[in-house]
């Protein structure tokens, strides 16, 4: 009798011990599924999301400047320490969404002037068109794209909506991927275009 008791008395504490293992190993389970997360949330907080930006002009503080993903003109012109009298401010799209590696040309009210009177396109900030005359896609609004032959509204209105979706194209090829432009559209207009 002895003997059973002290048998049933082993197998009951192994089966305690068992248990304890078992809780042991949910608790190190738990703090490693746990500690996973924080380190992946640390990871999102310390690489968000950075772009640089240039801006010169009539601005207090020309240079290249750091500013989260989502930054808009008014951010980086804060930045820059702000515009400088002679700003032409009333022909800058504040509100408009910078991209990485963009760079932002503030004139003044006199080049402003001297744009109009040559003639030229006159675009503050810089840049749907390039000194060459080169329309650029990740800039360029609706009206700005269907001065490229071929481009007609619906096919601007697809450039800006894949832009939004996808980021700014990173070479001109790349406009091949928006829905209704394929490889003859972009071979007809790869000169005229630039990113």
């Amino acid at each position: 009798m002895k003997r059973v008791f002290i048998l049933l008395l082993l197998i009951f504490s192994v089966s305690l011990s068992g248990c304890g293992e078992s809780s042991y190993l949910e608790k190190n389970t738990t703090k490693s599924v746990r500690s996973d997360a924080a380190e992946e949330e640390h990871k999102a907080e310390t690489t968000s999301d950075e772009i640089y930006v240039q801006i010169e002009g009539a601005v207090e503080k020309p240079g290249v400047y750091r500013l989260p993903a989502d930054s808009r003109v008014f951010s980086l012109i804060e930045k820059a320490g702000g515009l400088k009298k002679e700003a032409a401010s009333s022909e800058i799209n504040q509100a408009e969404l910078l991209t990485d590696g963009q760079k932002l040309t503030v004139l003044t009210k006199k080049q402003l002037e001297a744009q109009k009177d040559s003639g030229s396109k006159s675009d503050n900030t810089s840049s749907e068109a390039s000194d060459s005359g080169k329309v650029d896609i990740n800039r360029a609004d609706s009206s700005q794209l269907t001065t490229i032959s071929g481009i007609g509204p619906s096919k601007a209105e697809a450039i800006i909506a894949y832009r939004q979706e996808n980021g700014p194209f990173k070479k001109t090829e790349d406009i091949t991927k928006v829905s209704g432009i394929g490889d003859a559209t972009y071979q007809k207009i790869k000169d005229k275009i630039t990113v």
